[in-house]
């Protein structure tokens, strides 16, 4: 099961060189300049030319991270017009607004799949984000990336620096992790978990967000999103009987503890402040959890619901999954 998936994350770490003031959810202001930054550092032709003329659609470095097209024969996502995004935003998770000159803060990134091949233009895109200045509108500063580091799996210690701004080079594409590397922190045993959202997670029941989160729903979620991770990014399915899975879930009992927050964006291309939110806090879940330990121990690295590329749907593990 899934042989070929693989991804990999950096720590990114800036100091800040003029005053600048930070939203309390920071993940949009990454995430939007990303983005923005991205196309304009990458696109050939100019964004007039982005939708309907481009020249190398099929090598596009900005349709790759942000509008990887669904084939028009592909057996999933039919009708839809992009997969989901590889790559994952993890923001600073504190509730500092203001920074002076001299402060530090750190962002990570996952990339997934073919995205790790990317890798020299995200470190170009990012650094490029700290010297056109980060932060909210009208109190935006100048960062400088100092490091980045190759993140390992869950338990190990060892973190090697790939980047640094005294040399400016990339020396490798850092720690290249798959299942196997996940699994090895999946206990053998276990019917009780902890799940704590530590960013806001927006899913979807019915057609409507919701904070009520049951173990089928969770399930549910998880599948379809390493399945499309998977499908779109590493070329590979998930084999796995979902159906089957999803029935056995229903049998799993959960007590949970989770709010509902707003983190509100302000959208440059619709010029207009856009809604967004979803719930934190802690859920339990008891029942036989063995086959699907995997799922939500991977989950834990790809985050999970809509708006993951905004550092969204970010969950850690209780590291002590008890057998009572």
């Amino acid at each position: 099961m899934l042989q070929n998936f693989r991804f990999a994350r950096y720590r990114l770490t800036y100091t800040v060189q003029e005053p600048l003031r930070m939203p309390y959810y920071k993940g949009n202001v990454f995430r939007s300049r990303f983005g923005y930054l991205l196309r304009d550092i990458t696109c050939i032709g100019g964004a007039a030319q982005c939708k309907t003329q481009c020249q190398f659609p099929d090598r596009c470095v900005y349709s790759k991270c942000f509008e990887t097209p669904v084939p028009d024969d592909s057996p999933m996502l039919r009708g839809q017009p992009f997969a989901p995004h590889p790559f994952i935003l993890e923001p600073p998770r504190t509730r500092k607004l203001d920074y002076a000159p001299g402060d530090t803060f750190t962002c990570n990134i996952t990339l997934i799949g073919d995205a790790i091949n990317l890798l020299p233009w995200v470190v170009f895109t990012f650094r490029e984000i700290g010297k056109r200045s980060l932060g909210i509108r009208g109190k935006r500063g100048q960062c400088h990336l100092n490091t980045i580091e190759a993140l390992p799996a869950q338990g190990s210690q060892d973190i090697p620096t790939i980047y640094t701004a005294e040399t400016e080079l990339l020396t490798d594409d850092g720690l290249i992790l798959g299942l196997d590397n996940v699994l090895k922190g999946v206990p053998q045993i276990a019917n009780a978990i902890e799940l704590e959202f530590l960013t806001p997670t927006s899913i979807k029941i019915d057609g409507k967000w919701t904070s009520r989160l049951t173990f089928e729903h969770l399930t549910r979620n998880l599948l379809r999103r390493i399945r499309f991770l998977s499908y779109f990014h590493c070329g590979e399915d998930l084999d796995v009987d979902a159906q089957a899975v999803i029935d056995a879930a229903k049998a799993v009992k959960h007590v949970s503890d989770l709010r509902w927050i707003r983190t509100d964006r302000y959208s440059y291309r619709a010029e207009k402040s856009v809604p967004m939110g979803g719930f934190i806090g802690k859920v339990r879940f008891t029942g036989t959890l063995e086959p699907f330990l995997p799922f939500i121990y991977l989950g834990e690295y790809l985050h999970i619901g809509h708006h993951t590329a905004f550092g969204f749907g970010q969950y850690c593990i209780g590291r002590d999954p008890k057998v009572n």
